[in-house]
């Protein structure tokens, strides 16, 4: 016998949640979510772009890390790396960034349905830009600079300093973008240089720049438990998995200490 879909949230279920959890009329928000954490939404990731947006208000502001992680480097592929001999036909044939087209790598549906609205706008990194909406969408996205492409410069500097908040719906810490901040604030990451394929007058162009080897399974989620022991974050628990709602820069502030900590304990 087939499985029989016995709980459905609507959008006005879903605004009820979001709103419980803390999100108000007026926030800065960036998401980051697993559709099936609601196991069966009616309308589906429509459905839970609505209810966020509802959240928020008219004053509010959505935004979303795209990361097109397939437009870079492919000599630092590692999951399955890719064969020397092919790696220059990928470096002059990969399509440039394209914020409609381009393939995001495991950002989910909610985030798919979110870059394709009517009035969004987006910073043009090719391969960590940010999509949003609403008040201060624009200011959030204006710049991103090539190198070094989410640090203080980046949307995550401005998301810091407005003292906005993240949603993680049914993700841990380690999918929290905001989180890299830490990562160059506290220079615990080597240099690395790293490639994409950018526009050049609608010619793709293979352009090298300078970034941290930045990585999220390294910190971000023992930062998140540090976050939550202080009572810093505030959790919601939806069949099973959990919805988390954190101030950037309390976590930001939180990671720096961490890294240093740990960089301390090894000198």
């Amino acid at each position: 016998m087939k499985d029989v879909i016995t709980d459905a949230y609507s959008k006005a279920d879903l605004v009820k949640i979001f709103k419980d959890i803390g999100i108000k009329q007026g926030m800065i928000l960036e998401v980051h979510g697993a559709l099936s954490t609601f196991g069966y939404v009616i309308g589906g990731a429509q459905t839970v772009v609505d209810a966020l947006l509802e959240a928020l208000g008219y004053n509010g502001t959505m935004i979303m890390a795209m990361q097109c992680g397939d437009n870079s480097e492919p000599a630092n592929f590692m999951s399955p790396p890719l064969a020397h001999a092919a790696m220059a036909k990928y470096r002059h044939t990969y399509p440039h960034f394209d914020p409609l087209n381009s393939e995001t790598r495991g950002m989910g549906a909610i985030l798919d349905n979110f870059r394709r609205r009517r009035g969004v706008v987006f910073s043009r990194h090719p391969s960590l830009a940010f999509v949003a909406y609403g008040r201060y969408a624009k200011m959030l996205t204006n710049y991103q600079d090539l190198d070094f492409s989410l640090g203080d410069t980046s949307p995550l500097g401005r998301l810091f300093e407005l003292k906005a908040h993240c949603l993680l719906i049914g993700v841990d810490y380690d999918n929290m973008t905001s989180l890299h901040l830490a990562e160059y604030r506290s220079a615990v990451r080597g240099v690395m240089i790293n490639a994409a394929a950018i526009d050049n007058g609608g010619f793709s162009e293979w352009q090298k720049y300078l970034d941290i080897d930045l990585d999220s399974d390294d910190g971000f989620i023992d930062i998140g438990r540090r976050l939550e022991e202080k009572g810093l974050v505030n959790i919601k628990e939806i069949n099973d998995r959990k919805i988390r709602l954190l101030r950037i820069d309390s976590a930001v502030i939180e990671g720096v200490k961490y890294y240093k900590e740990r960089m301390k304990r090894y000198e």
